[in-house]
């Protein structure tokens, strides 16, 4: 039955600021946003067992839930509409700045752009993605914007511009490449990981240098107790390989630290742009 209300909840439910879990009621679900960077049957099977897990260890219930794109995510997020969130590393200090949030934790692995091609493609380095097709996450994305910058960087002045095509998630994007919408791809290096680890016929070309990671962040309104129990408890998922939830899970991300405000301040010269990307959308009913 949880299985299904969660289901649901992540594909549509447009949340609404003020209408999340009273702090002191424990039979009310902790709403946990998630950045929609994947399809909502991805982002189900791979937060699914952090929250088994999570509940596990505070008593406490989740209600996953998406948006249907980064601006409407970013939006719900300023409103204050989460309890916990998960989202870009350059959408951090966005929430920051709402003043609803603080940093509890990111991903150990730091985050960064993977170029894929499919595994018998003949290319051997960054240069050989010139002029051809290559699917991107969102223009939005940390992923995109990074992806873009690195590799048009580093190729010759004289080779022709690769054409960039947008999907509307990182798992879409590397699809792209055997269902033949694009010959190349860009997604993060996790997805890249998994994709991989699950046969799909794709292999990392290079990688953009490294990021930092996601952030999880707590809204304000929850008690300090909780927050730092939640802090506790993803930092401690690295020690407890033995739960199944945990391994589900970190086969993704593989463990949590500590995270703070400062390090993800660098993304503040880029927030103008940020912002810019971020064009309005309406929630659906």
């Amino acid at each position: 039955m949880l299985a299904i209300l969660l289901a649901l909840v992540l594909v549509s439910a447009p949340a609404q600021a003020g209408t999340s879990v009273v702090a002191d009621d424990r039979d009310a679900p902790l709403r946990f946003g998630l950045l929609p960077f994947g399809s909502p049957v991805f982002l189900f099977n791979r937060f699914v067992p952090l929250t088994d897990y999570l509940g596990s260890q505070l008593d406490r219930t989740f209600a996953l839930e998406s948006a249907r794109d980064f601006a409407t995510h970013v939006r719900r997020m300023e409103a204050g509409a989460y309890d916990l969130v998960l989202t870009a590393p350059h959408f951090v200090p966005i929430a920051l700045d709402s003043g609803h949030y603080e940093v509890l934790a990111s991903p150990r692995q730091n985050l960064a752009t993977a170029y894929l091609v499919a595994e018998g493609d003949p290319a051997r380095d960054l240069a050989d993605l010139a002029g051809i097709r290559i699917a991107t996450p969102p223009p939005e994305a940390l992923i995109t914007i990074a992806g873009k910058e690195y590799l048009l960087s580093r190729l010759p002045p004289e080779a022709p511009a690769p054409e960039f095509i947008s999907f509307a998630s990182h798992n879409a994007a590397v699809h792209a490449i055997t269902s033949g919408l694009a010959d190349a791809a860009m997604a993060s290096n996790n997805m890249a990981r998994l994709e991989i680890s699950q046969n799909h016929p794709v292999r990392v070309l290079s990688e953009t240098d490294p990021l930092p990671a996601v952030g999880i962040l707590a809204n304000r309104r929850l008690p300090p107790e909780l927050r730092d129990r939640i802090t506790d408890a993803l930092i401690a998922m690295a020690d407890r390989a033995e739960d199944d939830n945990v391994r589900a899970h970190m086969a993704y991300y593989p463990g949590y630290k500590a995270a703070s405000a400062a390090d993800y301040e660098r993304f503040r010269s880029i927030l103008p742009e940020t912002r810019r990307q971020l064009t309005p959308a309406q929630d659906t009913p």
